[in-house]
């Protein structure tokens, strides 16, 4: 299995958000069933004010 933890700085929530990831606060974990293979990964995630202000254009 592998599975991912994601740091949002600019996003919180709290509660499953997709069939394989679950959001708590500002942390994102994401599961993976992959055969044979086993990793943790951990990741920063952030959005800057140019491409948040682009994104409602």
């Amino acid at each position: 299995m592998v599975i991912d933890i994601e740091l949002t700085l600019n996003r919180w929530g709290f509660g499953k958000i997709a069939k394989n990831k679950f959001q708590f606060i500002f942390l994102r974990f994401s599961f993976w069933k992959i055969p044979h293979k086993y990793s943790i990964s951990f990741e920063i995630n952030w959005k800057t004010k140019e491409e948040q202000d682009s994104n409602l254009k």
